[in-house]
C-alpha cells in the first residue's frame, strides 16, 4: 500500500539539530524511523527569537494575570518576542497534518511544561509552552504529540494512524474520490467513533448538493475530530472478531486459539493493535479477500514503523 507523506512540524532539537538549551541533539528512534515517510518542517522557537546555543534555561512564570517567559540567570523576559514570533510563524502554516514537539520545553511542551509563580521556587503545576499555546489555539483538532510519549506503543500507533489517515485525505479532489476515501477507511472510522463515521458518510453523500470544496471542508473538520481520542478497545475487538468470522471455516483450531489469546493480550493492554491487525492481514492475504485487503484498518501506516519485536506474536 502506498502512503502519502504527512506534513509534520517538529521541534528542531528532535533528531534534526543540536539546538537544545544545553547544545544537545535529542535522539528518538521512532522519529528517526519516521524521516523516511514524513515531510518534516523543523522549528526551534527559542533559537528563532535570538536566544542562542547553548543558552541559560528559561521558565514560565505566572505573575498575577501575566504569563512571563523568564531567563532567571539573566533576568531577561522573553515573553513578548516569543509570543510575536509564535503568532507570525503559526499564522503562515498551510496544509499541515500534525505536530511533534519537545516534552517539558517552556516553548514547545504539551501539557508537560512546569509552571511557576513569581515568589515560589517549586512548580505549581504543568501546562503548555508559549509556542504550543499558539498552536493549540490555531490548530485545536490537529494531532499533536511529544517525543517521550511516542515510547508508548498505544499512543504511538494512534498518532501514526491519525497523521497518515489525515494525510491520505489529500487524495480527495472529487466526489468520487471522497466516496472511495470513506469506503477505504470505513472499519477504521467505525473503531474510532461510529457516530462521527455516520455523520461523515452523510456529508460525503451531499444530499444538499453543495460544492465539492464546501463538502471537503465539512468532512475534513469531522475527520480531525474523529482522531482527537484513541480508538476504543471494545470497538476494535468487535471489528477483529467480525473479520475473523470471514475465515473461521478455513482456520485450524490452533490458529483460532492463538488469535483469541493475542486478542485477550490486546484487551489487557499488553499488545498494541498492530499485533492483532497483522494476524488478520496475513489471513486476508492468504485467503485473497479483496474487500478487506482495501481496508486501512489493517494497515493504517507503513509496516516499517511497527516494532520488530511484535513479530513474535504472529
Amino acid at each position: 500500500m502506498k502512503f502519502i507523506k504527512p506534513k509534520i512540524i517538529i521541534s528542531k532539537c528532535l533528531e534534526h539539530d543540536a539546538c537544545r538549551f544545553d547544545g544537545q541533539l535529542i535522539n528518538n528512534k521512532y522519529i528517526k524511523k519516521l524521516k523516511k515517510f514524513i515531510e518534516f518542517t523543523t522549528v526551534c522557537p527559542e533559537v528563532e527569537i535570538g536566544m542562542g546555543i547553548p543558552r541559560k534555561p528559561i521558565r514560565i512564570i505566572h505573575d498575577n494575570n501575566k504569563i512571563i517567559l523568564k531567563q532567571l540567570d539573566t533576568g531577561i523576559d522573553w515573553s513578548k518576542k516569543m509570543n510575536s514570533f509564535s503568532k507570525k510563524y503559526i499564522s503562515a502554516i498551510k496544509d499541515i497534518d500534525g505536530f511533534i514537539l519537545k516534552s517539558a520545553s517552556p516553548s514547545c511542551g504539551i501539557n508537560s511544561t512546569k509552571i511557576f509563580q513569581k515568589k515560589h521556587p517549586a512548580p505549581i503545576g504543568k501546562g503548555n509552552g508559549l509556542f504550543t499555546d499558539q498552536i493549540v489555539e490555531s490548530f485545536p483538532s490537529h494531532p499533536k504529540e511529544e517525543e517521550k510519549r511516542l515510547n508508548n506503543p498505544i499512543l504511538r500507533e494512534h498518532f501514526f494512524t491519525s497523521i497518515f489517515t489525515i494525510a491520505d485525505f489529500k487524495s480527495v479532489n472529487s466526489f468520487e474520490s471522497l466516496y472511495k476515501y470513506h469506503a477505504k477507511h470505513k472499519y477504521l472510522f467505525m473503531s474510532y467513533n461510529q457516530t462521527l463515521m455516520r455523520k461523515m458518510g452523510k456529508i460525503a453523500a451531499n444530499d444538499d448538493n453543495l460544492k465539492i470544496e464546501v463538502v471537503k471542508n465539512n468532512y475534513y473538520q469531522n475527520l480531525l475530530k474523529l482522531f482527537l481520542k484513541k480508538s476504543r478497545y471494545q470497538s476494535n475487538i468487535n471489528t477483529h472478531m467480525h473479520v475473523m468470522g470471514y475465515f473461521k471455516k478455513f482456520l485450524s483450531t490452533s490458529e483460532k486459539k492463538m488469535f483469541l489469546e493475542n486478542l485477550e493480550l490486546y484487551r489487557n493492554k499488553k499488545l498494541p493493535i498492530s499485533a492483532i491487525n497483522n494476524i488478520l492481514h496475513s489471513w486476508i492475504v492468504r485467503f485473497e479477500n479483496q474487500y478487506l485487503l482495501n481496508q486501512s484498518f489493517f494497515n493504517p501506516f507503513p509496516k516499517y514503523l511497527i516494532e520488530k519485536n511484535l513479530s513474535r506474536f504472529l
